[in-house]
């Protein structure tokens, strides 16, 4: 009898350890740690997932914003929180591809993190004073090629789709971006009121933070950072139509989290972006704060930063 009561105990005991084991995820809050100030493209992106996450979920999605460090405490801690799923970064090129190539040792391997899926981007635009004298992205190009050492540019210290675009455009019109003048920023931000303010030749920036300048014609875009021409910019040239082809950076976002995120979790995301994807009130949201929606699962996230991180070890080697 004794033995009986004790078997049942342990079975009990198993099964709420059971129950516990497989309780469904999520069922709590979950945050999305952004390694950017709020504003910029990743913040304003996740800000959307986030809502259409909490409608599908039913618990609070929280964007916790810590930037600073080229993104390296924000990814830091992501990487060092329990693998449950709870705590997740919202990715992108500047704290993936790029990181390893523009900070060096790194507290951590980015392909350690757990890739789950890309959920929309944003090509980079090539901008200007309004009153500048370029007025395509040949114009800028034959001015760098005949004075590089006066020619600026906004860059964010390395790190970022921005000093990307630049050096793409650099290689393409073969000039020695050591020979050019990189005014140090803080943020796309910043980077696109120096822009229009007219202390710098030439500035990058994605639509969030041209849109209000662009409006207020303080700027001019000479041309899209992308293989197609961007839904709000129909008059405006792409790189290639510009007459640089090897001109394209796409800004995406994506969710990743940290090494030894179980299956189980990254299949409840995959299953609810892809379903997210089809959501009107995704696309709209996305679209108005200058994002499209692009979704790839977690092998081809991989897969991109891979290879993008490939090109940055090219380019940041001139």
């Amino acid at each position: 009898m004794k033995r009986a009561a004790l078997l049942a105990g342990v079975m009990l005991i198993l099964g709420i350890g059971g129950a516990v084991a497989q309780e469904k995820y999520p069922s709590k809050a979950v945050e999305l740690i952004v390694p950017f100030a709020a504003g910029g493209s990743t913040d304003l992106g996740g800000r959307v997932l986030a809502r259409e996450l909490e409608a599908k979920w039913g618990v609070p999605v929280r964007i916790i914003n810590k930037p600073g460090g080229n993104t390296v405490p924000a990814v830091s801690e992501v990487m060092r929180s329990k693998p449950d799923g709870y705590t997740m970064l919202v990715d992108g090129p500047p704290q993936s591809s790029m990181l390893e190539t523009v900070v060096r040792n790194l507290p951590f391997k980015t392909t350690d993190r757990t890739f789950v899926a890309i959920t929309a981007y944003t090509p980079m635009k090539f901008v200007v004073p309004y009153d500048s004298p370029f007025k395509t992205l040949k114009d800028a190009a034959e001015a760098v090629k005949k004075d590089p050492g006066t020619f600026t540019w906004t860059s964010l210290g390395g790190a970022g789709a921005q000093d990307m675009a630049f050096r793409q455009f650099f290689k393409a019109v073969d000039v020695d971006v050591r020979k050019t003048r990189a005014i140090q920023l803080k943020g796309g931000s910043e980077a696109i009121t120096m822009t229009a303010g007219g202390h710098v030749k030439l500035g990058v920036g994605s639509y969030s933070s041209i849109a209000a300048p662009l409006d207020a014609k303080r700027i001019r875009v000479l041309a899209v950072a992308a293989p197609d021409r961007w839904p709000n910019l129909p008059n405006t040239q792409t790189t290639a139509e510009a007459g640089f082809p090897s001109i394209e950076v796409l800004y995406w976002i994506g969710i990743s989290g940290p090494p030894n995120l179980p299956s189980e979790i990254v299949k409840v995301w995959d299953e609810t972006l892809r379903e997210v994807e089809k959501s009107k009130s995704f696309r709209d949201g996305m679209l108005k704060v200058g994002l499209l929606p692009l979704y790839r699962d977690a092998k081809s996230m991989a897969e991109r930063v891979q290879k993008e991180a490939a090109q940055t070890k090219e380019l940041y080697a001139r």
